[in-house]
């Protein structure tokens, strides 16, 4: 996989779990072009010695300033729950250590017509979307910038966006707001062929691409980027039913699919963030259930998982056949 080789020129915190790598050339050449959207893989080394490539957004330059040709610079969130490749560029990588890399490849590419967009971002998922920010910013083009993140700390880049936007830029901080963010009234406000730019969980993607097609985009206006993978689908899933008590609304979650995107599904759209049982955002309050609950998540207290009183919807489930929430 590796094509080129560079070092790590600098690095710096930008919040408590993501760091800014900028990577250098070795000899100082101009490294392979790219556009707004593009990635590299990175070889990193991952829990037990074994290498393998991992893709991480280029950030293309900072809150004014394109990047020099010789430098890529990226930004990687350390994951105490992954593979390792994460903590191996958070924890192992220091200035001046070498790194194998491939050529950029770019499939969220920035379309180039006229037309306003508008571009969400979901944590880390603002490494390719303030790329894209910075050139329609520079072409004089039209864009709304939304950024979601679990608590204003975790909100990476939050001063050049605010410097590249104006001050325009919507800040949603899940851990304070009332409710998610209304990406449904955001997306009314473009017309064709206007177009909506999201990169963040796969969760996130799918809430934010079931509202713009409720807000009457079509899909080809839609483009999404996902930083994380689909929850995981054990073999011992079974399906089961959901009553949401509030609201009325009763669906069957299932065996591949979990209680979050089933809501998604039917237009139910909760407060959550990274879909992968690590925020703490989209808990819920159980009501009743005819099983025990299988709590896969790594947010909530033993002693909450134990009073059977809270559930993550985005991974965990119940071994029954019905769940009554709060909702």
């Amino acid at each position: 996989m590796p094509q080129y080789d560079v070092t790590v020129a600098s690095i710096r915190a930008l919040t408590p779990t993501i760091r800014e790598l900028v990577l250098q050339s070795k000899d100082g050449s101009a490294l392979p072009p790219y556009a707004p959207g593009a990635h590299i893989e990175i070889q990193v080394t991952l829990d037990g010695g074994k290498e393998e490539p991992r893709a991480y957004a280029l950030i293309g330059g900072t809150a004014t300033e394109d990047d020099p040709a010789n430098i890529y610079r990226i930004a990687v969130e350390r994951r105490a729950e992954g593979a390792g490749g994460s903590r191996f560029l958070c924890d192992t990588v220091a200035v001046g250590s070498n790194l194998g890399i491939s050529a950029p490849r770019n499939d969220f590419a920035l379309e180039t017509h006229p037309m306003n967009r508008l571009l969400v971002a979901g944590g880390i998922g603002i490494a390719p979307i303030i790329s894209m920010a910075r050139r329609l910013k520079r072409e004089g083009r039209p864009f709304t910038l939304a950024y979601m993140s679990c608590d204003a700390d975790n909100m990476a880049y939050r001063d050049e966006v605010a410097a590249l936007t104006g001050g325009t830029a919507i800040f949603h901080d899940e851990s304070v707001e009332a409710a998610p963010l209304d990406i449904k009234l955001l997306a009314q406000k473009m017309t064709y062929p206007s177009e909506l730019y999201v990169c963040g969980t796969y969760a996130q993607n799918k809430a934010v691409v079931a509202a713009a097609e409720a807000a009457g985009l079509s899909r080809l206006q839609i483009h999404e980027q996902c930083f994380a993978p689909p929850p995981v689908v054990l073999p011992d899933n079974a399906p089961f039913e959901v009553l949401l008590r509030l609201s009325g609304l009763q669906f069957q979650v299932p065996a591949d699919s979990s209680i979050l995107e089933t809501m998604l599904q039917h237009g139910h759209t909760p407060k959550f963030y990274c879909g992968r049982g690590e925020c703490g955002i989209c808990p819920m309050t159980v009501v009743s259930a005819d099983g025990p609950l299988e709590h896969r998540d790594h947010t909530l207290k033993p002693e909450e998982k134990a009073s059977g009183k809270k559930i993550c919807i985005c991974v965990s489930r119940v071994k029954g056949t019905r769940l009554v929430l709060d909702a």
